[in-house]
């Protein structure tokens, strides 16, 4: 009954990674697109896309990760 019992993981992730792991390949690609992309999109915009497909996203965790500011890029 408890095999494969593991520990859980002290990898820190922001909510933008633990999004992006859960996404298909294709669907990681055009959000990985999506936030490289900072001329297209602002992270307001993105944020208000991805809500009006049902991924709530807020404008302020896109930024923190785009300039590496957030839990996935801290030590």
């Amino acid at each position: 009954m408890l095999e494969g019992l593991t520990p859980p993981s002290k990898a820190r992730q922001c909510a933008v990674t633990k999004l992006l792991v859960t996404l298909s390949k294709t669907d990681k690609v055009i959000l990985e697109d999506a936030l490289a992309n900072t001329q297209a999109w602002s992270s307001n915009g993105l944020s208000m896309s991805l809500k009006e497909r049902g991924i709530i996203l807020g404008d302020f965790t896109i930024t923190k990760h785009r300039n590496k500011a957030c839990l996935c890029f801290r030590s």
